[in-house]
């Protein structure tokens, strides 16, 4: 008995467990050279290879109201297969809680509009069971932390819909601002943003 429950732990040991956050995997996706962005509750991480297609269908299956299209299949996989490191303005990271996939959170390149140096555009996408919980708020503090004290941001902005009531409590909620309108892809989009002296500003009085 005792050797089988020695071996148990040992293969647990092996596999990077932890009994606060389960499974570690997120140690070897650091590893891998990828980023990894650690949070009170959460993990932003590189997705894994057996996680890309469910990303897939989860932007097939989208409420529309949260995507501006379904992504190319074929660029969209293979711009996941490349998670974990930030070119050109463009970075995917799984969202994790105890070493499971909960969503993404990414930075992407408008294809209507440019960028200056310095500024980054933020998408998130959660899981419904996952929603309503503060993990989409945990993800976009870390992710706009990194990117103002890793990246060089400047500004970090995101779109959404008018009518995204839940996101846009998030933007409200970590300190973001809503700086206007625009329409892209035949609808109407209000963009939040938040500037590197308003961050800093907020950092201060924590």
């Amino acid at each position: 008995m005792w050797e089988r429950l020695l071996t148990h732990v040992r293969r647990l040991a092996a596999r990077g467990y932890d009994r606060r956050m389960g499974r570690r995997d997120d140690l070897r996706d650091q590893d891998r050279g990828g980023i990894v962005i650690r949070g009170p509750h959460l993990v932003l991480r590189p997705l894994r290879p057996s996680e890309i297609e469910a990303e897939y269908q989860a932007m097939v299956d989208a409420d529309p109201m949260t995507i501006a299209e379904v992504p190319d299949e074929s660029a969209f996989k293979s711009r996941l297969r490349r998670s974990g490191r930030l070119e050109d303005g463009t970075l995917d990271l799984a969202i994790d809680l105890a070493g499971e996939s909960i969503g993404r959170i990414q930075t992407f390149v408008p294809p209507r509009r440019r960028l200056r140096p310095g500024v980054f555009t933020i998408g998130i996408g959660l899981r419904a069971d996952a929603r309503r919980k503060g993990h989409g708020r945990e993800a976009l503090a870390l992710l706009t932390d990194w990117l103002f004290e890793h990246a060089a941001a400047d500004r970090v902005e995101a779109p959404t819909d008018p009518a995204n009531v839940a996101m846009r409590t998030v933007f409200d909620r970590v300190g973001w601002t809503l700086v206007g309108t625009f329409e892209e892809f035949g609808r109407d989009w209000v963009m939040y943003a938040i500037t590197r002296a308003e961050w800093h500003a907020r950092r201060t009085v924590r």
